[in-house]
């Protein structure tokens, strides 16, 4: 006679536990790969992002912020915002999704520093607010021409923003 488990299988819990821990492992395994192929699109981008970066001015990083700006409320922008926030089955396409979502604000560290903690700090709360915030008109439209504005005073007043790094 085997161990109860709380299951109601007419063995006394041992088959049902038996039966059940195969699919325990196969849901953790999928989870983990899940998580693995989410993980492996984010480093894909950075890697992307990384290998295509290079020493540039304050007329590109500006246009880089103001493009930033203007993708936020596309109507591709929306669509990977609402596909990030539900549940998919793959990992990939969740990637995916997530990485359309903010890739406009993925870019802007870059052009305005790499090294920048601050700035890296900003984009975080601003892709982590979009993540758990219902998109909204209201709020997307207002944040979308404050990074259009920030974009224009890199360009007009660089020296007024702090932390920003590209070359002269």
């Amino acid at each position: 006679m085997g161990v109860d488990d709380g299951g109601d299988d007419a063995a006394g819990g041992c088959a049902g536990s038996v039966a059940a821990r195969p699919y325990r492992r196969r849901s953790g395994a999928r989870r983990a790969a899940v998580r693995r192929s989410y993980l492996a699109v984010w480093a894909l981008a950075g890697v992307a992002v990384y290998a295509v970066y290079r020493p540039h001015g304050s007329l590109a990083a500006g246009a880089v912020v103001m493009a930033a700006g203007v993708y936020e409320v596309t109507p591709l922008k929306r669509h990977f915002r609402g596909r990030c926030r539900e549940s998919v089955r793959s990992g990939w396409a969740f990637g995916l999704y997530c990485v359309g979502s903010s890739i406009g604000l993925m870019l802007t560290p870059p052009a305005l520093g790499v090294m920048s903690v601050t700035w890296m700090s900003v984009i975080a709360v601003l892709v982590l607010a979009q993540k758990l915030l219902p998109a909204k008109a209201a709020l997307d439209v207002p944040m979308a021409l404050a990074i259009v504005g920030f974009g224009l005073l890199i360009v007009i007043a660089p020296s007024s923003v702090p932390g920003l790094t590209p070359l002269m």
